[in-house]
């Protein structure tokens, strides 16, 4: 009886901890905090391993989060092990898309904060997310950091908005087909889908999804700001 008690009660702390992971970075995303992402990858180191993608996702999570703050002292620090443990899970895993994906992603904030090194990294980048795309046509963060790159990539290199909305649409396709709730992705998809709305001169779009994240999470600050711009211009 005792034992059975204590499997229970480790099961249920368990299930607390997957959801507190979950959460923190949810929280993070929201208020933009360096402190709760650091905390969310030491939430998934603990649960997932230091060699998991979650502990990989969290710290991508982190690597993106100093571009709302521009804090590339930051950047700098978690930069390099992302990327060294994002290419030991495709080495584990040659067939797994989303390692690929979120590398090659990685490797754009590298470029976004370093444009000189695109002139190495640019290639590398859109291999890997061509070969993602590849592997994993029906993950919503593949389609979603797909449509990121033909967002911010410049034309004359390959991007293209159009693509990207379509990128973007499928992600949130997928998310609330997955059920999305306080899913820090799902939001940042919502944005991106916004952006290339507004790219394409499809302004009214832009605004309904807006108004949706803005719903389905009332604290989401960053789509309350640019919703406000939009009803301004």
């Amino acid at each position: 009886m005792k034992k059975s008690i204590s499997i229970l009660t480790l099961m249920i702390a368990m299930l607390s901890w997957g959801q507190s992971v979950k959460e923190t970075q949810y929280a993070a995303y929201l208020k933009a905090s360096k402190t709760l992402w650091e905390k969310s990858i030491e939430e998934a180191k603990k649960k997932h391993g230091e060699k998991s993608f979650e502990t990989a996702m969290a710290m991508y999570g982190l690597l993106n989060n100093t571009m709302a703050t521009q804090d590339e002292e930051t950047f700098d620090d978690f930069k390099d092990q992302t990327i060294d443990l994002l290419k030991d899970l495709i080495e584990e895993n040659p067939k797994w898309g989303e390692p690929r994906a979120v590398l090659s992603s990685t490797y754009g904030l590298v470029m976004a904060y370093s444009p000189m090194k695109g002139m190495f990294l640019g290639m590398k980048s859109s291999s890997l997310m061509e070969e993602a795309v590849r592997l994993q046509p029906e993950s919503a963060l593949v389609q979603k950091l797909h449509g990121g790159s033909k967002l911010y990539t410049p034309e004359m290199f390959g991007g293209d908005p159009k693509i990207a909305l379509e990128a973007f649409s499928r992600a949130i396709e997928i998310y609330e087909k997955q059920g999305a709730k306080e899913n820090w992705l799902y939001l940042d998809t919502m944005m991106g889908l916004s952006m290339a709305y507004r790219k394409t001169d499809q302004n009214e779009k832009a605004k309904q999804t807006l108004e949706k994240a803005v719903t389905i999470e009332p604290q989401y600050y960053w789509a309350k700001s640019v919703l406000d711009k939009i009803n301004k211009s």
